[in-house]
């Protein structure tokens, strides 16, 4: 296991398992604030490295580091099994973290998610060192129009400028790290070890990860299967109580 840094975290008391919720790139634990209200479960939410309030090392970072980095949390908080829930990257480490530790996640969920993530026009290696160059700020634009559909963006919920402001002050740094995660990335052969319940929740609308590959997804693990919700890139955010409804199905059996 590779030495981690101090994931921040926040943790709800419940009973039942656990439910691990891991966000996306550009994102923080504050990703999932519209959806906590609809879980009835203790719950643990954590900034991945290089986002939020956790450590921001230099360098490329790996798949297997985000994996090891949340192992080690639960370790640290005495968590000895536990559901997982991702989006877009985090649902990637979700599933790195399923099949490194099959013995201790019971049921995974990930939305947004394939096992390779195609490059943007220009390259991983060029969004990744515009960021270091000229920071946050001129990739948020983008960034709301990529993850949102059109019908959520005309609504104006307040949701997308807390999104927008989280994504525009994190470290260039650790997005940076973290962008060389789906640069590299390559979860295809690692997905038949994945042997925990897995739902994928795909959003219609998304023009980041198709349907297509996340049926790909789905039909590639032991126990896989996926369904489709009327939205975006994320789902948790633009329709959180079907989200939850399905979730919560879904860990219960």
């Amino acid at each position: 296991m590779s030495q981690s840094p101090i994931l921040h975290s926040e943790r709800t008391e419940g009973t039942g398992l656990p439910l691990m919720l891991v966000h996306p790139i550009g994102a923080s634990l504050r990703f999932w604030d519209a959806l906590r209200p609809h879980l009835d479960m203790p719950l643990l939410c954590a900034d991945l490295r290089g986002h939020g309030g956790s450590a921001a090392p230099g360098g490329d970072y790996r798949i297997d580091e985000l994996a090891d980095d949340l192992l080690a949390l639960a370790d640290a908080l005495g968590v000895a099994r536990f559901d997982v829930c991702g989006v877009s990257l985090g649902g990637m480490a979700a599933l790195a973290l399923a099949e490194r530790a099959g013995d201790r996640v019971h049921r995974v969920a990930v939305s947004s998610t394939a096992p390779r993530v195609a490059p943007p026009p220009t390259g991983w290696d060029a969004r990744r060192d515009a960021a270091l160059r000229d920071g946050m700020a001129p990739l948020a634009g983008p960034m709301v129009e990529r993850m949102f559909s059109a019908g959520f963006r005309a609504t104006g919920d307040p949701v997308i400028g807390t999104l927008r402001t989280v994504f525009e002050t994190m470290d260039p740094v650790g997005y940076a790290g973290a962008v060389a995660v789906l640069r590299d990335a390559d979860l295809g052969e690692r997905l038949a070890r994945v042997h925990a319940p897995t739902l994928v929740m795909a959003g219609q609308q998304d023009p980041l990860c198709p349907l297509e590959a996340q049926q790909a997804l789905a039909r590639a693990l032991p126990q896989g299967r996926m369904v489709a919700l009327d939205c975006g890139h994320f789902p948790p955010v633009e329709r959180p109580g079907e989200f939850a409804r399905l979730l919560r199905a879904h860990l219960k059996g």
